[in-house]
């Protein structure tokens, strides 16, 4: 029941997640809020990284994507291939969609090692969809409201 839920929840999640994802082209993928802010494309790509760090927390999949979106990193306007991020975000998802499936019930409610601390594995899936539909608003925003903005650096 508990696995069968979450991956209702996760679809749900995705679709919304993806939404503003799937409207980023090559017009509006550079563009960010200030010039201080990520570009569009460049949380898409965070988006997709981060799904692959909290799955090897979650299920022990080993990250086999370079990292170039997370761990602090800073967005430097270096040249994005958003037809490549796209697939990404999409895989990444699929990717989870298929670890919630092999994932029993008993399983959701043990306690995993997280960067919050010792906590329930549906705990750090809750804070994934979170984090991406967090995102997913950055995006929109940026999309919506923002521009490109030449980088000094």
């Amino acid at each position: 029941m508990t696995t069968e839920l979450l991956s209702q929840l996760w679809q749900m999640s995705q679709a919304a997640s993806q939404g503003p994802i799937r409207k980023l082209t090559a017009d509006n993928y550079r563009n960010r809020l200030t010039p201080e802010t990520a570009s569009a494309g460049f949380i898409a790509l965070h988006t997709a990284e981060s799904m692959h760090r909290m799955a090897s927390l979650l299920f022990g999949h080993e990250i086999s994507i370079p990292l170039q979106a997370t761990g602090g990193v800073s967005d430097e306007g270096k040249p994005l291939d958003l037809a490549s991020i796209q697939q990404l975000v999409s895989d990444s998802f699929a990717m989870v969609a298929h670890h919630i499936q092999q994932t029993s019930d008993d399983q959701w409610a043990e306690i995993i090692p997280s960067p919050f601390g010792e906590v329930p594995r549906m705990q750090v899936l809750s804070f994934l969809m979170h984090h991406n539909s967090y995102h997913a608003g950055q995006i929109a925003q940026a999309i919506k409201k923002g521009k490109e903005f030449s980088l000094v650096i």
